[in-house]
Order: structure tokens, then C-alpha cells, then sequence
């Protein structure tokens, strides 16, 4: 029974936000650490497209049920977030060369990674303080029917 009442609330999305953003810091970090190893090419996960499946889920989430008490098509995608978040989203690509290529072949770009990780950290902030709210909420109303 939780787990259908949660299935209903934004926290399935808002889970896989914090999935993406914890591997995109972990690969942006990374990204910093080879800073001077020579031939390294950067490496980011693909956000636009992540961007997209997340758009494409919640067009789903939002065309619940039909008034007449049938299910649209995307009230059927309500039920597997999992299928909107292929594998591949989650893996990583080359990063496309911001800058010119230096001496070395790295295509290294220090403020690009670091603007990049703080956008990244503000978005996972964002879903934690959602999750949490939408769960303290649960807990209240838990707590009141008690």
C-alpha cells in the first residue's frame, strides 16, 4: 500500500534525478581529476536526453486516468518510470569539445566542469529537499490517522 501511495507522488521521478546527478558528479569529478593527463577526453552523461525522458514521464504521469474510468496511454507508462530511463542514459559519453584541443590532445575546459558540478549539485539539493518534503508530508498524514 506505500509503495502504490508513493508510486503516485513525483518521488519515482525525482529518485531517478538523484540517480542521474549522483553519476554525472562522480563522472564530472573525474573529468577534474585528469585535468593534466595527456590524450584525456572528457566524459559527461547525456543530459539533454536525460532532460527529455524526464519531460516524456511526466507527460505521462499527467495523463492519468480518463474521466470515463479508462486508461489513457500514459496512465499504463504511470506504472514503469523504469521504461522512460533506458540504461543508456545513465552510461558515459565523450563530452563534445568545448574549447580548442590543447598541446597535449586534452580537451579540458576547468570552469566548464566546475560551473557544470555546481549546476549539477543544485539540482540534486532540489530533488533531496522535494523527496523529503513529500515524505514528511506522508508522515504526517500517517501520523494523524494513527
Amino acid at each position: 500500500m506505500i509503495q502504490s501511495l508513493l508510486n503516485s507522488t513525483v518521488v519515482p521521478l525525482l529518485e531517478k534525478v538523484v540517480q542521474f546527478s549522483e553519476r554525472r558528479q562522480r563522472l564530472l569529478a573525474s573529468n577534474n581529476a585528469h585535468i593534466d593527463t595527456p590524450n584525456y577526453k572528457t566524459r559527461d552523461l547525456p543530459v539533454e536526453q536525460f532532460r527529455q525522458a524526464l519531460k516524456d514521464a511526466v507527460a505521462a504521469r499527467l495523463n492519468g486516468p480518463l474521466a470515463d474510468g479508462s486508461q489513457s496511454a500514459g496512465a499504463s507508462a504511470n506504472k514503469s518510470i523504469d521504461q522512460f530511463f533506458p540504461k543508456e542514459l545513465f552510461q558515459p559519453v565523450l563530452a563534445p569539445p568545448q574549447n580548442i584541443t590543447f598541446q597535449d590532445g586534452n580537451n579540458r575546459s576547468v570552469e566548464k566542469t566546475v560551473m557544470d558540478m555546481r549546476k549539477n549539485v543544485a539540482m540534486q539539493r532540489f530533488a533531496i529537499e522535494v523527496i523529503t518534503a513529500q515524505l514528511n508530508m506522508l508522515q504526517t498524514v500517517i501520523s494523524e490517522r494513527a
